[in-house]
């Protein structure tokens, strides 16, 4: 999936990235990183003007998602997470960013693994930044490679 497909599933086709202002920051090419941010909005606060958990949680895991689906066909294959945890560091201000990196080795043998098994996983670490570059939450999580059930193919028809 090339960088305005990423663009489309993000900022445009998620009605969660569009709530909470993630937007695609940067795709490399030649490393496999995928950096998203959340633009910093107030929707997005806690009770003590603190970035919310939940929309902490969200970056990281579509950061994390990203990274792996730009190496496939929507139509064909989906990446659903099924684990994940996060450990909060700092009290979050301002924009986060949050960078994944899957090389393309690293796809090319999960999408092996899912023509062998039917499913393949894939464990990354993400961590958050804020505004001034302090680090804000670290997780772990796992995304899942699944078939593409036929009612979602009408999201990536287009």
């Amino acid at each position: 999936m090339d960088k305005e497909m990423i663009v489309q599933v993000v900022e445009k086709g998620c009605p969660f990235a569009q709530r909470t202002h993630m937007k695609l920051r940067e795709i490399d090419e030649g490393g496999g990183r995928a950096t998203l941010v959340m633009e910093d909005d107030h929707a997005n606060y806690n009770a003590f003007g603190l970035i919310h958990a939940g929309a902490m949680c969200g970056l990281a895991e579509t950061a994390g998602g990203m990274a792996i689906f730009r190496y496939l066909d929507p139509r064909e294959v989906i990446v659903l997470n099924t684990v994940f945890n996060i450990r909060f560091t700092a009290p979050p201000r301002g924009e986060l960013r949050c960078s994944a990196q899957v090389v393309e080795a690293e796809a090319a043998a999960l999408v092996e693994e899912f023509k062998r098994e039917g499913k393949a996983d894939k464990a990354m670490d993400l961590k958050l930044f804020d505004a001034s570059g302090t680090m804000v939450a670290e997780a772990q999580a796992t995304f899942r490679l699944i078939k593409t059930p036929q009612e979602y193919k009408k999201y990536f028809s287009g």
